[in-house]
């Protein structure tokens, strides 16, 4: 039996969710400025690390699963591509390496899953380039595996991570923690928040910005 939406006649009891938008956004602000208190210094070594990889030629990797995967896409486009519309600045070589759904389902049948971001690290990182990986639980093997071969191979290693940090907590060589739990959706909020500054950090660290604009 298909039950009456009752979406319209719900405005009359708004009240109730109401409260749910103020609990959940407020929560998030919360949390981001958590987040930021304790970890501006790291958000700015990132970007630090970041500028100095493209100063001196080399790139960014990045890879995630799910929304973490949309949030690595979403970070190396404003990188390649445009991040502030009144900036005007060459593009930045960062490449998402979960957007390759060839690669992904090969890798993940010939190889299994885990290895799939591996392997494309191997194809794609050299000595010098750097990778940022997402994961909201902190316990994502296919990232983690990516970290550690780079790691091995002479790439500087971030990690935007969830939880307690997982297994992942100390296969970065700078990593940030959002201590959230039972969800995705609030460290998410956060990771974007953290990818957004360390790319206006970028700009302004190549001198593609002033400081105060």
């Amino acid at each position: 039996m298909i039950r009456k939406c009752r979406c319209s006649s719900g405005l009359a009891d708004r009240t109730p969710y109401e409260e749910v938008v103020l609990d959940t956004m407020l929560y998030s602000a919360r949390l981001k400025e958590n987040v930021a208190r304790k970890n501006s210094a790291v958000i700015v070594a990132m970007a630090r690390l970041i500028a100095t990889t493209f100063e001196e030629g080399g790139k960014l990797l990045l890879c995630g699963n799910g929304g973490s995967a949309a949030d690595a896409q979403h970070l190396a486009t404003e990188l390649t591509i445009r991040y502030m519309s009144g900036v005007e600045r060459p593009a930045l070589p960062a490449i998402a390496l979960n957007a390759d759904t060839t690669a992904l389902t090969a890798g993940a049948n010939d190889l299994g899953y885990d290895e799939v971001f591996r392997r494309l690290v191997e194809a794609y990182g050299n000595d010098g380039d750097a990778i940022l990986g997402l994961s909201t639980s902190g316990n994502s093997r296919s990232v983690l595996h990516a970290l550690q071969f780079a790691r091995e191979n002479g790439m500087k290693t971030l990690a935007l991570l969830g939880g307690d940090g997982g297994i992942m907590k100390d296969a970065a060589d700078l990593s940030i923690i959002v201590q959230h739990s039972g969800s995705a959706d609030r460290v998410q909020e956060c990771h974007i928040t953290i990818g957004h500054v360390i790319i206006d950090l970028v700009e302004r660290l190549l001198g593609y910005r002033t400081p105060n604009k």
